[in-house]
């Protein structure tokens, strides 16, 4: 049960309630997004208010938002608390060594060559890095463990192989072609469909940033 509110603030207000006096919001540019909503299960009649599960409890309300409260944003109804995790582990991963690109010079990656292994999230091959951005390539044939990346959004090309993404938004089927983007700090796991077709995907993530549409 949730609430995803995309968007930016609204661009304009005619008035505050009880003031009686209108309120002059500057001229929203062709540049400014128009905000909009889009909800999914049952939700309550208003946000940040009371509520109750069919036995009488309360569901327990998590705000996930870009950067705070002040950009996109997406507001969750659990059934359990989100902070009552049975475990948690650091995903540090293997200190890499990486090439100096200087002078530039153009490369072949080869992925292809690499072998199946692993699952999507601890078998990506490091190719590329830098301040803003990690590219990586994964031929994933397991499935993965619940993971959430608290450092930036992902964005993963499938190239091969069909599954579902599961997150705290719901189940999303991928096949060949498609596009995922994972906002940051989302817990989800790759679930394959197939051990014999493994996954292959080129896999983009924002260092402290997020991902947007074009």
């Amino acid at each position: 049960m949730l609430l995803l509110g995309v968007g930016s603030s609204p661009l304009c207000r005619p008035s505050f309630p009880g003031t009686g006096h209108p309120i002059a919001w500057p001229a929203a540019s062709e540049e400014q997004p128009v905000p909009y909503y889009r909800t999914v299960g049952e939700i309550p009649r208003k946000r940040h208010t009371r509520f109750h599960k069919p036995d009488g409890g309360l569901y327990t309300e998590e705000l996930m938002g870009e950067e705070g409260f002040s950009f996109d944003s997406a507001l969750l109804y659990h059934i359990g608390r989100p902070t009552a995790l049975k475990a948690i582990e650091a995903v540090d991963g293997e200190e890499q060594q990486t090439t100096p690109n200087h002078p530039l010079r153009p490369r072949h990656f080869r992925t292809h060559q690499l072998k199946a292994g692993g699952d999507p999230v601890s078998g990506r091959h490091l190719l590329l890095v830098n301040g803003d951005v990690r590219i990586s390539y994964f031929v994933g044939s397991d499935d993965s463990p619940l993971y959430k990346n608290g450092i930036g959004d992902e964005l993963v090309f499938v190239e091969q192989g069909t599954g579902t993404l599961e997150t705290a938004f719901g189940r999303l089927p991928f096949e060949q072609g498609d596009y995922l983007v994972i906002p940051a700090s989302t817990i989800h796991r790759w679930v394959l469909d197939s051990p014999a077709e493994p996954v292959r995907a080129l896999l983009l993530e924002a260092s402290g940033g997020h991902v947007g549409p074009p």
